[in-house]
């Protein structure tokens, strides 16, 4: 099995490492979109939760890297926290949430001027590739939860900042950094961002329970 995890975060680092690469280098806004406003000019690559997700993903494969090749309990530690309380759940949530939306009204989430210059390979790995690789990882090397407060609250932590992060950027711009929500009363937006965080947490239950269901001697978390 240690063979196969480092095969498979080698693959899922550099499938991932490159894909961010291309995104932040080769895949830009086009300029009018940002001089009308349709687009927030602040943040850049790092306003989208697609993009922040994907560098997480990055770290997290190399920690995993270095610990199938130097096996030190520490990055073990720190590994398996990353994959339970953000990676997993992260993943999910960009996921579930990006395809959820394009079911419903896909132009409002993914312009057609944004499907011109975005890939459709960069594209599913953004939005499935980073879901499939957590999972194949569950189910290949053992992992050890923390106790689910700990867990959920760094996803909470996360996802708050990342809540914060995107009301700065409207402050600064006026513009939504994803501009169905502008068309959403404030009402209806406090109510669709309770639905992702409750998801969220839902998503780092389901991780938990598959853990435990494939390695049940290396559960260390608890309610």
């Amino acid at each position: 099995m240690h063979k196969t995890s480092l095969v498979l975060h080698l693959l899922a680092g550099v499938h991932l490492g490159y894909t961010v690469y291309y995104e932040y280098l080769y895949v830009q806004m086009p300029y009018l979109a940002i001089y009308f406003g349709v687009l927030p000019s602040v943040g850049g690559k790092f306003k989208y939760l697609t993009f922040l997700n994907g560098v997480l993903q990055c770290i997290y494969y190399l920690i995993a890297i270095l610990h199938d090749l130097l096996r030190l309990r520490r990055l073990r530690q720190l590994r398996d926290y990353l994959l339970a309380s953000l990676v997993l759940p992260l993943a999910l949530t960009v996921s579930l949430t990006f395809w959820t939306l394009c079911v419903i009204d896909g132009e409002s989430i993914f312009p057609s001027f944004i499907q011109v210059i975005y890939p459709e390979w960069l594209n599913w790995t953004m939005h499935c590739g980073v879901s499939i690789y957590p999972f194949l990882d569950l189910y290949i090397s053992a992992h050890q939860y923390p106790k689910r407060s700990h867990g959920l609250s760094a996803l909470t932590t996360a996802l708050l900042l990342y809540l914060i992060w995107m009301y700065y950027v409207v402050y600064s711009t006026g513009k939504w950094i994803y501009p169905f929500l502008g068309a959403l009363l404030p009402v209806t937006r406090i109510c669709f961002f309770a639905v992702v965080i409750v998801a969220a947490f839902g998503y780092y239950l389901v991780g938990e329970r598959i853990n435990y269901a494939l390695w049940k001697s290396s559960r260390e978390s608890g309610p």
